[in-house]
């Protein structure tokens, strides 16, 4: 039943065409319709430009919201990278400060081993002095006669006794000590590498 309607409506309007072409003739009904679907397009346009305006400010608007969630998210990830690379820098700073040290001591273990095993081989004495200043001095003694007395230094009645120190008391004149550079006050730091 929908189909007849549908096929009346057609021949109804197509009647309706063919009386209006026999009074006014085809170029006159093509004019009138021609205006009419002029304006139907004309109406479509500007609906489909109204609608492209409103789709480009909404995809502007959605545009500039990523742009700015992306910034932020940038900004973000370079805090993290740099706190990151501050702490690995501060960890290896560490590391190098650890392995020196390590390598110092190593370096001063394998020196005092061969100190003393050069002193058992042959018999001679290395001791090591805190000289003036502080500075390290290494002296080598080849008989037991080596020339000094020595003395307890520091610590005395009233200060506490682990900072006295066995210190040089005297040098013996044209001794195996005078020899090789002695000096009173200077404090004993150890014999073939073993501190007391």
């Amino acid at each position: 039943m929908g189909g007849s309607c549908s096929c009346e409506n057609t021949k109804k309007a197509v009647d309706e065409l063919a009386e209006h072409i026999e009074e006014k003739g085809v170029v006159a009904v093509l004019e009138d319709t021609s205006g009419d679907a002029a304006e139907a397009w004309t109406e479509a346009a500007h609906k489909a430009a109204h609608a492209a305006e409103h789709v480009a400010e909404k995809v502007a608007e959605v545009a500039k919201k990523v742009a700015h969630e992306a910034v932020e998210i940038a900004d973000d990830a370079k805090e993290h990278i740099v706190e990151a690379a501050e702490a690995a820098q501060d960890k290896a700073v560490e590391v190098q400060h650890g392995a020196q040290q390590v390598v110092k001591e190593s370096v001063e273990a394998t020196c005092a081993t061969m100190d003393a095993a050069v002193a058992a081989v042959t018999g001679v004495m290395i001791v090591e002095f805190v000289a003036d200043k502080g500075a390290v001095r290494k002296v080598s003694f080849k008989t037991k006669n080596v020339g000094f007395e020595i003395a307890m230094s520091g610590g005395g009645c009233c200060g506490p006794a682990a900072q006295a120190r066995v210190a040089v008391k005297n040098v013996d004149k044209k001794g195996q000590a005078e020899a090789v550079g002695v000096k009173c006050g200077w404090r004993g730091k150890s014999i073939n590498c073993t501190e007391g």
